[in-house]
């Protein structure tokens, strides 16, 4: 189980390359290979720890699975609802994993940063070569059109994704992600950790992605808040290196101005946020269905469409991860994805507060707090690379509450 899970994380640039035709399924390398796995190790999937916590966060994921199987079945849009609820499920058996090896492993959850901190290298290392070589090094055929605002102006590097917004979440989270364990390191390394920190950060200005940026900001505010006295010193340097890069790099940059009219932006958005929460209210039980917002706008709202190169692209997502959630699976499987977010992150808070020497525990949180800004300009979870780190932060949460609360009931 140890090697399947630092298996995904090692090689996490290529997890979300497909290896199935779109036709059969789009299954991708993450799917086959955690498919395969769960054979070998499914007498160690079904017989996890009896832990009440843990409990509950299974039932909860039934609960939402439940509830997404029924709207597609319901939905104006029933085709192959068996195959996407199979697509699903590789995250959750990938996230039940990863609780049980945390729970009986107390050295794996270093194990598990460490694999997160070699990837984000890697990928940081391939946008080097992009960035010298051209976008033609890339993993595909078709970039997002929006890696570019014109023949010579400013290019929105996508990396290792194909789009420079998943591209730049990926780049905060992974950055605050270097922050973490530094204490146990010598200054050789902790020289290196923050070398790579401020590499993501200048890697994050070149997809001029706001929402990451951010979210970015938020969860080192988040970090602030919490382990601030004793990192004051590095704190104070990060915000002087910050004053300075903004006047030299993103004051001028697509960044803050990748709009000629912010507010103009705003009220396009805006206007796309109210016709998507409109759909919610009339489909407020089980959603449109998952996955089907793009097939409900060209039947429903047919004005919502961009057109690119004379060629009409619909939307696929009402540029908020959250509203498309909520349209998609409705109010209450929309509670319940909050709650898988909201309360690894409460809790975590709560054991911080309790025990605030772990300071592992606050920059987890700091980056999961990342994400969570940034999910409000675009939806990023149908990309694996982007959910399965996601999904191992909050695993790292979850499991991380489970020991404490075992710890507690010893005493």
């Amino acid at each position: 189980m140890e090697q399947y899970l630092l298996f995904i994380l090692y090689f996490l640039p290529l997890m979300a390359l497909k290896v199935v035709k779109e036709d059969w399924g789009g299954f991708k390398i993450f799917d086959v290979i955690t498919f395969f796995s769960l054979v070998f190790l499914f007498r160690r999937f079904v017989t996890i720890s009896n832990l009440k916590r843990f409990n509950f966060y299974f039932t909860l994921f039934l609960a939402l699975i439940s509830i997404i199987f029924v709207g597609m079945l319901v939905s104006d849009y029933p085709e192959n609802a068996l195959l996407k609820l199979i697509k699903i499920l590789p995250i959750f058996i990938f996230g039940r994993f990863l609780i049980t090896e945390c729970l009986i492993n107390s050295t794996f959850h270093l194990k598990v940063i460490n694999a997160i901190k070699f990837s984000f290298i890697v990928s940081l290392i391939f946008l080097s070569i992009q960035i010298v070589v051209g976008l033609n090094f890339t993993w595909y055929p078709n970039l997002n059109p929006n890696i570019a605002f014109s023949a010579e102006d400013f290019i929105r590097y996508p990396g290792i994704f194909h789009d420079p917004q998943l591209h730049g979440q990926y780049l905060a989270m992974g950055s605050i992600i270097f922050l973490t364990s530094l204490k146990e390191m010598k200054r050789k390394a902790i020289i290196i950790q923050y070398f790579v920190f401020v590499s993501g950060i200048f890697a994050l200005t070149l997809t001029a992605s706001r929402a990451a940026l951010a979210g970015l900001f938020v969860g080192l505010f988040v970090i602030f808040i919490l382990v601030g006295r004793r990192y004051l010193a590095y704190i104070i340097a990060l915000f002087i290196f910050g004053y300075f890069s903004y006047n030299i790099i993103l004051e001028n940059s697509p960044v803050l101005q990748r709009t000629e009219d912010l507010d103009s932006d705003f009220e396009y958005r805006q206007s796309i946020w109210i016709d998507a929460f409109e759909i919610a209210k009339a489909h407020p039980f089980l959603g449109i269905g998952w996955g089907n917002y793009q097939n409900y706008i060209m039947r429903h709202k047919p004005d919502q469409y961009h057109i690119i190169e004379d060629e009409i692209l619909y939307f696929d997502q009402p540029e908020n991860g959250y509203l498309k959630v909520l349209v998609e699976v409705g109010f209450v499987g929309f509670a319940l994805f909050l709650t898988f977010i909201i309360l690894p992150l409460s809790r975590g808070f709560y054991f911080f507060v309790r025990n605030p020497s772990e300071n592992r525990l606050a920059f987890l949180i700091g980056s999961l707090v990342c994400w969570v800004v940034a999910f409000t300009s675009v939806y990023s979870l149908f990309d694996d690379r982007i959910l399965i780190v996601v999904v191992t932060i909050i695993c790292l949460l979850i499991s991380y509450s489970e020991k404490q609360n075992r710890k507690n009931e010893d005493i």
